[in-house]
């Protein structure tokens, strides 16, 4: 089959890659890969065990510590069971983009504004040609045109949007991440091979991006000082974090097309992270090419519920009180005195424990965490 992939991230040149090794005949396409995407950069050991690409030599940072902070005061420090790494996105991106011509992936550099419907697939003008393909995988991020153009595009309420700076230097392998009362997002501080990734995310609201940046700029100017930032570069970026509502009409795939990743809306609506997803709906698509009407369904009982399970959950986690307090800040308290809790926050980072099966989890753990509470085990 003659396939079209518009987008070449994570989830488009891994679909690109696999579908190649399957025997079709396949084109990706995208203005400007490799280049550095937005965000953190953060692999969670769900997905460092469960996709193969990432066990290659990718430069990355590891990660021994994660601390997490409500405020600037009250914090509890994490040390991961599982192996959690940091690459550079611009790395990977290149990484995958040499493995998907090595399996035979035609790379096309251009930007896409146009699609044809035709009888056998898609037309699709290219710079000095027209590409005819029978089927066309979308993989262009969160406003994705395939998106936009065959389907319904990401409503902006279900959109989020990061901003952050790379900056230069070298720091201790603890990833960081910071709660502040009454905003509903967190900052990042990300250990990388040769910069620091500082970000927020956070839903849009009128005005937000210059309260963002300021807050931002505080945090870095803290840690590093007042001239990091003049050394640093300023990115944005949208990310899907759709509502459960949403979950019920998020359409990814039709006649001949179908989304993955952030075009599909697969990314955690809580933490806006979605390398995971982004590369396993590439694998459920591959599989599922010659049946394509098997892949909303095996994509919603994968990764669907996980994440319609985590839009239910935003709500309380970011505005929910718990004993009296806000959610996060009693959270956090409550791990730095129970062993038990730390251990379930840890693996809930790391990507090992569900949000699916956290609320029982947390019932079968109550006489644990309460011993802890009462002998003051940490």
């Amino acid at each position: 089959m003659r396939i079209a992939v518009v987008g070449a991230g994570p989830a488009g040149t891994w679909a690109s890659i696999l579908l190649a090794k399957r025997g079709h005949s396949v084109t990706l396409i995208d203005p400007q890969a490799p280049w550095e995407k937005p965000c953190g950069g953060g692999v969670t050991s769900k997905a460092l065990a469960a996709c193969a690409v990432l066990e290659s030599e990718l430069p990355r940072r590891h990660i021994d510590k994660i601390t997490i902070y409500f405020g600037d005061k009250t914090n509890v420090s994490v040390e991961p069971q599982q192996p959690i790494a940091v690459v550079s996105r611009r790395d990977f991106s290149k990484y995958l983009l040499d493995e998907a011509v090595k399996a035979g992936v035609t790379f096309v550099k251009h930007r896409i504004n146009h699609i044809d419907a035709v009888p056998d697939g898609w037309k699709i003008p290219l710079q000095n040609s027209e590409l005819h393909a029978q089927y066309l995988i979308g993989a262009d991020g969160a406003t994705s045109y395939v998106r936009r153009t065959l389907g319904t595009p990401i409503a902006p309420e279900d959109l989020c949007m990061t901003l952050g700076y790379f900056i230069p230097g070298n720091v201790p392998p603890t990833m960081k991440i910071y709660f502040i009362p009454s905003f509903e997002g967190y900052i990042w501080s990300f250990p990388r091979s040769n910069h620091i990734s500082y970000g927020l995310i956070t839903r849009t609201e009128p005005g937000w991006t210059a309260r963002a940046k300021m807050l931002l700029s505080n945090f870095i100017t803290a840690e590093l000082g007042p001239d990091a930032i003049e050394n640093g570069e300023f990115y944005s970026a949208p990310v899907p974090c759709l509502s459960a509502r949403s979950w019920q009409k998020n359409q990814i795939s039709g006649e001949r097309w179908a989304l993955v990743g952030d075009a599909a809306g697969l990314a955690d609506p809580i933490t806006g992270e979605g390398i995971y997803s982004a590369l396993r709906s590439a694998e459920i698509l591959a599989t599922t090419i010659e049946s394509p009407e098997q892949y909303p369904s095996k994509v919603m009982a994968d990764l669907g519920r996980e994440l319609m399970r985590a839009s239910r959950m935003y709500r309380r986690f970011y505005r929910g009180r718990f004993f009296g307090g806000d959610f996060r800040k009693r959270t956090i308290q409550l791990s730095i005195r129970s062993r038990t809790l730390k251990g379930i926050l840890g693996n809930l980072i790391a990507g090992n424990q569900s949000y699916v099966g956290l609320k029982k989890k947390l019932f079968f753990s109550i006489p644990a965490i309460s011993l802890d509470l009462l002998s003051g085990r940490r």
